[in-house]
Formats: C-alpha cells, structure tokens, sequence
C-alpha cells in the first residue's frame, strides 16, 4: 500500500502543475518561474528517492514487495497511457512515436508481471 501511495504521489507531483495548480510562480509568490520549476523537480525527485528507499529498506517479504513493484508499474504506466500527450501538435513526431512505442511494451511488460500474480500455477 505505501508503494502504490507514492508511485500515486510520484505521478500526481508530474500531473498537477499542467491542471492549473502551478502555484509556485504565481503574483503572489517570491519565485520566478525558474525558482518554481527547480522546487517542481525537487519535490518530484524525493518522492523519487523515497518510494526507491521503501523498496529497497521496507522490511517485508519478497513477494510483497514484488507486489508494491507491480502495482508501482501499474500506476506509473497507467498515468503514461491516459495523460500523455499522443495527438498533441506540439510535440516532435519522433518523440510520440518513442513514447507509443515504449508504453505498448510497457502494457506487455505489465500484463506479464500480473499474469505471475494472478495466474494459477498449471502442473504438468
């Protein structure tokens, strides 16, 4: 649960400021939009390291923590799939195409890891 908590945060702390909550450079703020942007990453990069910490020193079994994994994945692939930009003319063409590209492997790489999970074991 605390791993599927902070890959949620993770992704909320990359989503949010494009719905209108960029309130860090705001008039009404010390900061300028380079100050806001460094506190952005900043603040990204240590839930980075905290959900990296938690994997690595939570004390619990290994089949929960390749759960939190799986469930981390899930949601961070998730986020990919439904909030990034594929039609936006903005956007390189060679760059969407990389990220299409790596989201459907993703969505193989995801569905086998919860085959393991939610597969029954078949003995032959």
């Amino acid at each position: 649960m605390v791993s599927t908590l902070l890959a949620l945060l993770f992704v909320l702390a990359f989503v949010l400021p494009f719905l209108q909550f960029d309130y860090l450079a705001g008039p009404i703020t010390p900061f300028d939009q380079v100050q806001a942007g460094a506190i952005r990453w900043g603040i990204i990069l240590a839930l980075g390291l905290i959900w990296f910490g938690v994997q690595l020193f939570w004390k619990t079994s290994a089949e929960a923590t390749k759960l939190g994994l799986a469930a981390s994945a899930t949601i961070v692939w998730l986020s990919i799939t439904l909030l990034f930009g594929f039609k936006d003319p903005a956007l390189d063409e060679g760059q969407r195409g990389a990220v299409a590209f790596f989201t459907l492997m993703g969505g193989l790489g995801i569905t086998l890891i919860w085959l393991r999970f939610l597969g029954d074991e078949v003995k032959l």
